[in-house]
């Protein structure tokens, strides 16, 4: 009887003490580790290089000096040379150069600043043959051509943000090393020329969009249209032409515009980086 009372005193002890150890609070499992993943941003300076095409319209219009010789001349006849003498000509060739600006993004907008300066082979030549009213004997070959050689720009650009995609639209001002040149050559030996070299400035505008492709690096496509505005000179003998009666002077007055597209590729190296802020998962 002893010995039983013993055992269910000892198991009683065992209940209890099991009993206090479940109702003792348990250990809460770690938590999930926390990635920060960062934020794109446009946001920064920028450097790069292009390498593009260029192709375009250049007109040249031919007035005739009234105060010179071809006041004596009849008036179907200076129709007839300055109609000969106008044309067009389509100048087209590569470009590149390097860009340099700086972007700044809020929310999904991004307005920024961009510089750029290209050497350029837009050139072309175009030539008419004939002869003015009344028909010839003699007949004439006009000539003329047209080059950019070069062109800045500075353009204001605002675009809207697809994450790592910018679209935008660009404009302002544009600066161009352009020349020219016009000349005539006759059957029977007349020969007159003009050309030029200046510096223009004008407008351009256009857009493109640019794509991240790391935190730093990006591709860009863009097209601009260039206005450069038109230079005027004039026409002169050239040595050893014939067919210039003696104090005879028959000047043209010339006017030639300087207009073109472009399409450059990019690449730019951003110094902005990812932004601060992060996102937390779990």
């Amino acid at each position: 009887m002893r010995h039983l009372l013993l055992g269910s005193v000892a198991l009683l002890g065992l209940a209890a003490a099991s009993a206090q150890a479940a109702d003792l609070p348990r250990r809460a499992a770690p938590m999930a580790p926390v990635y920060a993943v960062p934020i794109f941003t446009w946001t920064g300076f920028y450097v790069g290089a292009n390498i593009g095409y260029g192709w375009g319209q250049s007109k040249t219009r031919t007035f005739l000096d009234p105060t010179s010789s071809w006041a004596v001349e009849a008036p179907a006849f200076q129709a007839g040379w300055a109609a000969l003498s106008n044309g067009t000509t389509n100048p087209s060739g590569i470009l590149g150069g390097a860009q340099i600006g700086y972007n700044y993004q809020m929310n999904s907008f991004v307005a920024g600043l961009e510089v750029d300066i290209n050497a350029a082979g837009i050139k072309g030549n175009s030539t008419t043959f004939g002869a003015p009213t009344p028909p010839g004997p003699p007949t004439y070959t006009w000539m003329r051509s047209a080059k950019t050689d070069w062109f800045l720009t500075v353009r204001p650009r605002l675009g809207v943000t697809f994450d790592r995609t910018l679209v935008y639209i660009t404009g302002g001002l544009a600066v161009g090393g352009v020349k020219g040149d016009w000349s005539v050559l006759g059957s029977n030996g007349y020969s007159k020329g003009a050309s030029f070299s200046r510096t223009k400035t004008g407008w351009t505008i256009g857009g493109g969009v640019e794509q991240a492709i790391t935190e730093n690096w990006s591709i860009k496509l863009e097209y601009l249209y260039t206005d450069l505005g038109r230079v005027d000179y004039a026409s002169f003998y050239r040595p050893g032409s014939t067919f210039a009666p003696p104090g005879a002077n028959y000047r043209e007055l010339l006017s030639q515009d300087f207009k073109f597209h472009t399409v450059r590729v990019g690449l730019n190296y951003r110094f902005g980086g990812p932004a601060g802020a992060v996102v937390a998962k779990y």
